[in-house]
């Protein structure tokens, strides 16, 4: 369950955090063949059903992809009903071919199937018809990047200059060079669209919009902190003193939640990326390299490579039992004083610095409080202080990532509304 505790409910914080986050009403696309405003600031042009349709061109149809296009199938009519707008997925890449789809074609993706007719994939092709299938119906054109690739990532300030909102959980424009960063926000600001990122940092977990709505409805923040590893959560919360670290990593790996390689998890580069994420959107300009980062993997092995034949996972798992003394040494430390063991990246607003590193806290802390492969985060902020703004919940898995990039494409839904279907 996703909690959202302290002083929320019922204060003009709680409503802007609850009720204000659906940012695309003041959206403005422009095509070559519509052009989209109203007194509202957001109009989109119906379509021959007489409703607004966003049209969705999505990268990526792994997990993640194959879940979000699952989902807005399943929604589709509800959707209509509710807010008076239509979504379709007008197109899908994968990673060698694409299906490039009529207006109302989609049927041909349920249930996970693949369209007999694809080709090659081509992601300026898949764009153009994105936008050429919104502009010759009337509609909204929306990009989906479900990848953790660079590629996508360099094609976004190109599709919101284009007039395509984009929506994304692949960390790698927020946490990337930070030029690219800006000509991205740049490049939304120009084409009057949205680049929408909830998915980035919790997945499913409402984090980027919350702390957006303080610091847009005035609060400042001071410092953000948190666990943002499912993966790392996982074994710090199920690992006990007595019980060997290279133990509860093999568990971890049985279970599926570490990489096939799981110096992935335990290098805190993933956190890293996070925490850059969360910098840029409180105003600090950082690379992230600026994050300073305290790997859990030992020296030896971070370049170590396995014997050949080896599963890799399973050799670095033996290997890493040479360490189980000094793991055991720090937990065990942590336990007398009444303390247990996080990895926790976060920052300081005001000094500019940031981190990821394993820490300790009192058992009456709110990291201590975690269960499962919950993520965390807490925001000290001048209206939250000296009790922390704490959100807590699942924060990985393609479900909820797959929801969390639904969240942002029903705030491009709910900014389309027409007068009527609002009321």
């Amino acid at each position: 369950m996703t909690i959202l505790t302290s002083r929320i409910c019922g204060s003009k914080v709680g409503r802007a955090l609850t009720g204000g986050l659906a940012l695309g009403s003041t959206s403005i696309f422009r095509a070559s063949a519509a052009s989209i405003m109203s007194t509202d600031g957001a109009r989109c042009a119906a379509t021959s059903s007489g409703k607004p349709t966003l049209y969705l061109g999505v990268v990526g149809y792994g997990l993640v992809g194959k879940e979000f296009v699952s989902q807005v199938l399943r929604q589709q009519s509800a959707l209509e009903t509710e807010l008076g707008v239509r979504v379709e997925i007008a197109g899908v890449a994968r990673s060698k071919t694409m299906a490039l789809l009529q207006s109302g074609g989609d049927a041909a993706l349920a249930s996970g199937a693949w369209p007999s007719q694809e080709v090659s994939v081509d992601l300026d092709k898949l764009t153009q018809h994105v936008l050429s299938t919104a502009s010759a119906n009337g509609g909204r054109p929306m990009m989906i990047d479900s990848t953790a690739a660079d590629e996508p990532a360099d094609k976004y300030a190109e599709w919101l200059a284009a007039g395509a909102d984009v929506a994304t959980p692949n960390k790698k424009a927020g946490s990337g060079p930070y030029d690219r960063y800006t000509k991205i926000m740049e490049s939304s600001l120009s084409g009057g669209t949205q680049f929408l990122y909830e998915a980035t940092v919790g997945a499913g977990l409402p984090i980027l919009g919350p702390l957006k709505a303080l610091r847009q409805a005035g609060d400042e923040v001071k410092n953000v902190e948190g666990i943002f590893s499912g993966t790392l959560s996982y074994i710090f919360n199920v690992w006990k003193p007595g019980v060997k670290f290279s133990t509860i990593v093999a568990d971890a790996k049985e279970k599926g939640f570490t990489e096939p390689d799981p110096r992935d998890d335990l290098s805190g580069t993933d956190v890293q990326r996070k925490v850059t994420i969360l910098s840029r959107e409180c105003g600090l300009k950082v690379e992230l390299d600026d994050v300073t980062v305290k790997s859990l993997v030992p020296e030896k092995l971070q370049n170590w490579e396995p014997p050949a034949g080896a599963n890799l996972a399973d050799a670095f798992i033996k290997e890493l039992e040479a360490y189980d003394d000094e793991m055991e040494a720090l937990i065990t430390e942590a336990d007398k004083a009444g303390e247990v063991l996080r990895y926790v990246g976060g920052f300081d607003v005001a000094t500019g610095k940031s981190s990821v590193k394993l820490g300790r806290y009192p058992k009456d802390h709110p990291f201590a409080s975690t269960q499962f492969a919950d993520n965390i985060v807490t925001f000290n902020t001048k209206w939250y202080d000296p009790r922390p703004l704490v959100i807590q919940g699942p924060g990985a898995g393609a479900a909820v990532t797959a929801g969390g990039i639904f969240g942002n494409v029903l705030e491009v839904m709910r900014g389309m509304k027409s007068p009527k279907s609002a009321l």
